[in-house]
């Protein structure tokens, strides 16, 4: 009988762990930001203020209204290495519904989801949420 004692697989499992989920985050970003610019560009254009309202977060429920002049558009740190974490783009806007559903000529109706899922990343799916920006 042979018995054979590794050392140190713990540690190393845990090492590549961490990478992996940093790699992940990593790229979860990256298809974030493509997804983001390409909302804005999708974004029909009259005052710029629902094209403005685009932001990048780790945080489920953060919007920002445009006209509050917005201008980091990225608020999320830097990649977590001790768990994958979920992005969220949102827009505050408070008629970005209604310009999704076909209320200007600049864009097509559902804009937000072609675009989302032109970019064949793989999305649980996109949420609309009305907000009071007051209660904010």
């Amino acid at each position: 009988m042979i018995s054979i004692k590794l050392l140190g697989v713990s540690e190393t499992l845990e090492s590549n762990d961490k990478e992996f989920i940093k790699t992940i985050n990593q790229l979860n970003a990256l298809q974030a930001f493509e997804t983001l610019n390409a909302l804005k560009a999708a974004t029909p254009v009259d005052t710029g203020r629902a094209r403005n309202s685009w932001i990048l977060t780790d945080k489920e429920n953060r919007f920002i209204d445009g006209r509050l002049s917005v201008a980091n558009t990225n608020l999320v740190g830097a990649a977590s290495d001790s768990s994958i974490t979920p992005l969220y783009i949102t827009n505050g806007t408070p008629y970005i519904e209604s310009l999704n559903e076909g209320s200007s000529k600049q864009a097509p109706a559902r804009f937000v989801e072609q675009t989302v899922l032109s970019k064949n990343y793989n999305i649980e799916g996109v949420l609309f949420e009305t907000i009071n920006l007051d209660e904010l």
